[in-house]
């Protein structure tokens, strides 16, 4: 041990306890050696014994409880940081039960048993074993701004005020809690605190443009977002490093329709040393924008970089199959692709749509009328879980093909009307209305028909 050796340590330790298999001193030396060498779970199994030869330790179900915690058996560890709570400790042992509650707290607010965190966290106080409350009071209120339990979070967040009145980030959070219980005349005070001291904090800007929405100030709202995006392109300019800038004032850009410049801004942000999962989005974001750019080969190209990062990326799966299916082309990997999107969330309205539509182009591709019919079951599993004009309207094109005319009526009908509900959709209004001219005249031809064959039979019938 001494030499660090604990393979030949651990060697020689379970040779000792098979000749006293109670030895308390080489049990303890085997769970150390076990420990070191990553073997967790055979140096609990050494420590468990060390509890039951010394029920009443709390080191022992101290350390167990971490060892618990570090394999990620959490129950388990809540069952022995309690234990070691009730145990008799010395003096010695305060800074450890400091930890052992504060982790015990930690454990249960994760697992969504909020009170008996908030308990541990009193008993600590009680106990005096803590040095700056206010950091505690921040915790809590953290986790249940978490949980989304506004309430409790605004109770705690101002019990850290009063115990610190010079945080300023507290302001941050009672702006938000205040936002979300509808306080705003709170919510603006607490921000306009924040901002005296940090008038360039861009997300605190980013709240106040959310706040102004809702209180219907527009001028305070437009005055927010102008604040926060030249606060983002003051940092992005600069060479920023967090790239949660770059997404955001892409974002900004976006709804601006300024897409060409939130594409620049993507672009460099893919300059920079992103973790796979943030590189992954970034590619994402740029196949959404270069779509909307009408650059549909650089779209398929962002999809298939982000696809080579994750390939059960579920939302590039559907977009990259659907944007196959608008070209007509690759039919059976964009069934694949929108199948794996589908397999990962089989409720998604979007996705069961992009099935139905891939039946539906497979079906013209083969004059399958058995897809046809698949194609409309998954197109009405999609509309019953997202009412969407492009579902209507793909219901309507089904209809059509399997000459169901007035059922395509209606459903071009219903597409027709919330299209008109979106800003800026005149092409696919365009496109729906002489689908329904083009049907109206059919049904006007059908009807002239009818009278003609009918015509023709009672001419027929009356012949001698």
């Amino acid at each position: 041990m001494l030499d660090k050796d604990w393979e030949n340590a651990a060697g020689n330790f379970e040779k000792a306890i098979l000749l006293d298999h109670s030895s308390e001193k080489t049990i303890r030396h085997l769970a150390t050696c076990y420990y070191q060498l990553g073997k967790n779970e055979k140096s609990i199994s050494f420590i468990e014994k060390l509890t039951k030869i010394k029920p009443h330790d709390f080191s022992m179900h101290y350390t167990l409880a971490t060892l618990y915690e570090i394999t990620g058996k959490h129950r388990e560890a809540i069952a022995e940081y309690e234990h070691a709570r009730r145990c008799k400790i010395t003096k010695l042992d305060n800074v450890f039960l400091a930890d052992a509650l504060y982790k015990l707290a930690n454990l249960y607010m994760n697992e969504g048993m909020m009170e008996k965190g908030a308990e541990c966290y009193k008993s600590m106080f009680e106990m005096k074993l803590v040095n700056e409350p206010s950091k505690i009071y921040y915790e809590i209120g953290q986790k249940y701004f978490e949980k989304n339990d506004m309430k409790k979070a605004l109770e705690y967040f101002l019990k850290a005020q009063d115990a610190d009145p010079k945080l300023n980030f507290i302001h941050f959070y009672l702006t938000l809690c205040y936002d979300a219980l509808n306080d705003y005349d709170n919510a603006l005070n607490e921000a306009k605190i924040f901002l005296e001291k940090e008038p360039d904090n861009w997300a605190m800007h980013l709240a106040l443009f959310e706040i102004c929405g809702k209180t219907k100030n527009e001028s305070k709202r437009n005055e927010e977002i102008e604040k926060a995006q030249e606060i983002l392109k003051k940092d992005v300019d600069a060479g920023s490093k967090n790239p949660k800038e770059y997404f955001l004032l892409s974002q900004i850009y976006r709804n601006q329709h300024r897409t060409k410049e939130a594409i620049v801004i993507i672009e460099n942000m893919k300059l920079l040393s992103l973790d796979k999962e943030t590189e992954r989005d970034a590619y994402y974001l740029l196949a959404n924008l270069y779509y909307e750019d009408k650059k549909f080969d650089r779209v398929e190209e962002e999809l298939e970089m982000a696809l080579k990062i994750d390939p059960e990326f579920h939302e590039a799966n559907n977009f990259l199959g659907y944007l196959f299916l608008e070209d007509n082309k690759n039919l059976d990997e964009a069934m694949a692709l929108i199948n794996k999107a589908v397999k990962a969330q089989p409720k998604n309205g979007a996705y069961l749509d992009s099935l139905g539509w891939a039946y539906y182009k497979k079906a013209q591709a083969e004059g399958r009328n058995d897809y046809l019919s698949k194609a409309l079951q998954k197109l009405m599993e999609a509309v019953q879980l997202l009412e969407e004009p492009d579902i209507y309207e793909h219901i309507g094109d089904v209809n059509y093909s399997l000459g169901h005319w007035d059922r395509a009526s209606d459903f071009w009908g219903k597409a027709q009307a919330l299209y008109k509900r979106i800003p800026n959709n005149e092409a696919q209004i365009e496109n729906i209305t002489t689908k329904l001219e083009k049907m109206k005249r059919l049904n006007s031809v059908e009807k002239n028909l009818n009278v003609i064959v009918n015509c023709v039979k009672v001419e027929s019938s009356v012949q001698p």
